[in-house]
């Protein structure tokens, strides 16, 4: 599981470890401007975390990059799988919010770096298999605007598949209008290599998401999961 906007890391994982027994977690130490960890919980019955380090790279992208400042580091964890002794990387990303072009412009160097990351990882420890998960805060995908062309090239160059790319929506926001009506937005994916995929994915939508089935819908209608949990949804796409 990838976790983003973690403001209480010691919190979290007493939560993890008292509430999910069984399962492991770790968050990185950095959490940008507003302190926001992510991570990875894992079930260790059935993988090893082998290792986990966060890359500021995308942080401040062409700068470089400071622990509480600018956007959230790349989580990063290398996984074994303890019946096939298959590795893979998992990524935890939580791009640049906003719709504005200067953070259109930041997230399409974000993807940059991560391709780049990516394609190094691959070629240093010959591993073949990567996931990449989180809040890619893709705000123009539903649309097909800049943020769905940017993120279906950075699919296709790494031959990778989009597995819910077929979703309506992820989260919910305010719509720019002061209506009392909130509207679906596609802004998290799950992003895996052919590798990771044994058999036919059907991605799935939970908490007010799949409650008003990504329709725009009013705050009562949304419930307590948007009101008082998150504006985004937990989304899930079988890998392995």
């Amino acid at each position: 599981l990838s976790v983003e906007e973690i403001n209480n890391s010691a919190e979290f994982i007493n939560f993890v470890a008292t509430k999910l027994p069984g399962y492991g977690a770790v968050l990185s130490e950095c959490g940008g401007a507003h302190g926001q960890h992510l991570g990875f919980i894992y079930n260790k019955k059935t993988v090893d975390l082998l290792s986990f380090n966060e890359d500021l790279s995308i942080s401040d992208p062409g700068y470089a990059g400071g622990c509480n400042t600018g956007s959230r580091p790349l989580g990063i964890g290398l996984f074994q799988i303890k019946s096939s002794k298959q590795k893979f990387y998992g990524m935890t990303a939580h791009l640049k919010s906003g719709s504005n072009p200067e953070s259109q412009a930041k997230r399409t160097k974000q993807f940059e770096i991560i391709k780049k990351l990516m394609k190094e990882l691959k070629s240093k420890t010959k591993i073949e298999d990567f996931f990449l998960a989180g809040d890619l805060n893709t705000t123009e995908y539903v649309s097909r605007g800049n943020d769905y062309k940017v993120l279906t090239k950075f699919v296709s160059d790494l031959g990778m598949v989009n597995l819910t790319q077929s979703l309506k929506c992820s989260a919910y926001w305010w719509g720019g209008t002061d209506d009392g009506i909130e509207e679906p937005s596609l802004l998290d994916h799950v992003i895996a290599t052919p590798g990771l995929i044994k058999t036919s994915v059907k991605p799935q939508l939970s908490a007010h998401c799949k409650q008003v089935s990504c329709k725009s819908a009013s705050l009562a209608q949304l419930g307590v999961s948007y009101e008082s949990v998150s504006d985004h949804c937990p989304i899930t796409a079988q890998i392995q």
